[in-house]
């Protein structure tokens, strides 16, 4: 199935917050580790990247790995990665809305075209 530049885009960013979610889930369970280093993932990044790039160009893996990294300047703290995990959620939760949104338009264009 060919999909639009909007669809590559949606599942690119929906795959970010995925995988942000497990960096942040990982630095929660470290936060006692002696050593750990904090890692996190750059959501701007991802956009930023996402808006560089062609359709036929897009490649969500390497998108997502460039904008990962290790942040030796924050130590992990339960109250840190609560917090970017909550903000996390929301913008997975605003994804999945605009994901539905998406397919609805593409509903009603399909049952619209029935009835004529």
């Amino acid at each position: 199935m060919l999909k639009t530049h909007e669809e590559k885009t949606l599942n690119v960013l929906l795959n970010a917050v995925a995988d942000r979610q497990q960096i942040l889930s990982n630095n929660l369970t470290n936060v006692s580790t002696p050593g750990f280093v904090r890692q996190d993932l750059d959501f701007g990044s991802v956009i930023k990247n996402l808006n560089n790039k062609e359709m036929n160009e897009i490649n969500g893996e390497s998108i997502i790995e460039n904008a990962t990294y290790e942040d030796y300047s924050t130590k992990p703290s339960f109250e840190k990665e609560l917090a970017e995990m909550a903000e996390n959620h929301i913008k997975y939760l605003l994804l999945v809305k605009i994901n539905g949104d998406m397919y609805k338009g593409l509903e009603e264009a399909t049952q619209s075209g029935r009835a004529a």
